[in-house]
């Protein structure tokens, strides 16, 4: 007998072994039955999220190539446009300095026939021989200096004639005035040739310049240049040019050009 806690009174409990293990078994089938359900429904479930996982990464691939040929294709036109941007960029840039090119030769070619026409139709149609173009610049080392000379007849008949041609500076050292030619402060590999010519004779004859070194302590004050014809004709001359004021007229004329 047990005592029940709400009430002194005493009650009888009648105790059934097998009732108690017949409870005790269907918990057990029923606690089995359901581990079993739960581990059928748990591995059913698992195996369609599997497959649904499966088939998604198959459309994800599938995917993932069709973007990878469509920047594949992206990436080679973008090349071909890049190729081509480039080649437009160089070919723009070609025809500018073709252009430039084709501007600077005119203008050298405008200088070259004005220097013709001033040599054979000089404005003042005197005939005879001339110093038609006179040139003197300045080096950027001090004391280098370049020099360039065109002496021309102007005449009917045009005979080819011969002679010699002098160049002297002028100037001052030491307080004391001083006379040097041409010929011996130019370089070594250069020299003042003979004359002879029909209608003009540049000095040098390749569009360059005499290069020469002035010496040092000596202050150039003026440029004389002789000229003396023995064959054709006979005729001597000189001309004397200032030295700063042939070195202004340079520095005006690189300006006007530019």
């Amino acid at each position: 007998m047990a005592l029940h806690p709400d009430s002194k009174k005493l009650r009888v409990v009648h105790h059934d072994p097998k009732r108690d293990h017949l409870i005790r078994i269907f918990l057990l089938v029923f606690i089995a039955l359901l581990g079993g359900f739960a581990y059928w429904y748990g591995g059913s479930h698992a195996a369609r999220n599997l497959e649904q996982v499966r088939q998604q990464n198959v459309s994800l691939q599938s995917k993932a190539s069709v973007l990878e040929e469509e920047n594949k294709e992206f990436r080679q036109r973008l090349g071909i446009l890049e190729t081509a941007s480039k080649i437009d960029r160089e070919a723009v840039n070609h025809v500018r300095l073709l252009v430039k090119q084709l501007e600077e030769e005119k203008e050298q070619l405008h200088k070259e026939l004005t220097f013709f026409k001033s040599i054979l139709a000089p404005e003042d149609m005197s005939t005879g021989v001339r110093v038609a173009g006179f040139s003197l610049l300045k080096e950027e080392e001090p004391g280098h200096y370049r020099l360039r000379l065109v002496i021309s007849q102007v005449a009917r008949s045009n005979p080819f004639l011969k002679g010699t041609l002098s160049v002297l500076l002028i100037g001052e050292k030491d307080g004391n005035e001083q006379t040097i030619p041409l010929q011996e402060l130019i370089a070594s590999d250069q020299m003042i040739p003979r004359l002879g010519f029909r209608y003009f004779q540049a000095l040098p004859s390749d569009k360059e310049y005499l290069d020469f070194t002035v010496p040092e302590g000596f202050q150039p004050e003026e440029v004389k240049v002789m000229v003396q014809i023995t064959s054709g004709i006979r005729q001597t001359f000189e001309e004397i040019y200032q030295w700063d004021k042939e070195l202004l007229a340079d520095v005006r004329q690189e300006q006007d050009s530019g």
